[in-house]
């Protein structure tokens, strides 16, 4: 069985804006966003809860117009038209399945109201739950599935629209980890091989990082960074991205010379040449981002660290550990038995400076 890939839609969302009324307060839920995003490109929108991250979905799906900006489609302003006039579909948290209608018919319902003829239709419900695993599955309500099947049935139902953007409402937040992990293969998959622009919102890192070909983080309404997975975890633009984005650990240091990418800081005792921020000047207060996963630790007795905790978790062991008046955290990807430290022990603290970065001395607290 062989399927064609869906038209692609650019999409170009240009000083977008949204302002709800709350009695005599007004909420500016989305404010002055600008993105471009390309025909057949996965792009999630991150954030943590009142970023603005679904209220731009729901802008572009039409379920809420925007007080200010334009959402151009293939050249074309949509920002006023009807949900059902944009060529677009949306995949909901809740299913949002049809419990009097089985799958086939649930699957079938967008293209009866477009009057499509039954044999076309047929055609097309039957190849899209070929795709999804669904096949002999087109009798049973949605009653009688498990939450993956009527997860897989609800995305069916989307993809058998062949939409220009297909919308993801945060959908796999009601599966339970070992599903979400396999619907996250299958969506990404379906999106490749389909060709079908996704817009996907989340407040799940690991679902941003491997779904995604770019990820755009919001805060308070506004776009913080765009970039592909990489940039976002080993370059974020700002104290809030590298917070949000994994664990951190942040040491404030002084700048001693900046160069053209790399600046000079001075950390646990030397000197090191570390990637840096455009911001960043010589003589000025700094913040050392460190992953845990990039700091080494070796036993020494000679060193004033010491290991606070070790929680083993099987695949890797994590310690906490204070240094200086400084708490760390350092995570061991790849533990050995007898090479596992325990609470108490002194230890050396080491780190590669190429896998780190320095960002702007901010004030945490407003972030």
């Amino acid at each position: 069985m062989t399927t064609s890939k869906t038209e692609q839609g650019n999409l170009s969302l240009h000083s977008l804006g949204k302002i709800f009324s709350q009695g005599a307060n007004q909420v500016q839920a989305v404010d002055n966003v600008s993105l471009e995003i390309h025909g057949g490109e996965f792009i999630t929108l991150l954030g943590p809860s009142g970023c603005g991250k679904t209220t731009t979905l729901r802008l572009i799906a039409g379920f809420e117009l925007p007080t200010t900006g334009q959402i151009i489609l293939d050249g074309k302003d949509i920002a006023n038209d009807p949900p059902n006039h944009r060529p677009m579909a949306m995949v909901f948290q809740s299913y949002a399945l049809f419990p009097h209608l089985n799958v086939f018919e649930n699957v079938a319902f967008g293209l009866k109201l477009k009057k499509m003829p039954s044999n076309e239709i047929n055609e097309a419900v039957e190849m899209v739950l070929h795709m999804m695993n669904l096949t002999g599955l087109g009798k049973r309500s949605p009653s009688q599935l498990s939450g993956g099947q009527q997860q897989r049935v609800a995305l069916a139902r989307a993809m058998v629209m062949k939409p220009k953007v297909l919308l993801f409402d945060e959908p796999l937040s009601n599966l339970d980890a070992k599903l979400r992990i396999q619907m996250r293969v299958e969506i990404r998959r379906l999106q490749k091989r389909l060709g079908i622009t996704g817009i996907y919102v989340t407040h799940d890192q690991v679902e941003a990082m491997s779904l995604s070909d770019r990820i755009v983080v919001m805060n308070k309404g506004r776009i913080e960074q765009v970039g592909n997975p990489v940039e976002i975890f080993m370059r974020p633009s700002s104290l809030f991205v590298a917070d949000f984005i994994g664990r951190a650990n942040f040491i404030e240091v002084p700048v001693l010379e900046r160069n053209d990418n790399t600046c000079q800081i001075k950390v646990f005792g030397s000197v090191y040449e570390v990637p840096c921020n455009n911001k960043i000047k010589a003589g000025s207060q700094a913040y050392l981002l460190i992953r845990p996963e990039m700091l080494s630790l070796k036993r020494d007795e000679t060193s004033t660290a010491r290991i606070r905790s070790t929680v083993y978790l099987g695949s890797s062991v994590e310690y906490e550990l204070e240094y200086d008046g400084i708490n760390l955290m350092a995570v061991d990807t790849h533990p050995h038995i007898e090479t596992i430290l325990e609470e108490g022990s002194n230890v050396s603290v080491n780190f590669d400076p190429a896998a780190s970065y320095v960002l702007p001395y901010e004030d945490r607290r407003e972030k």
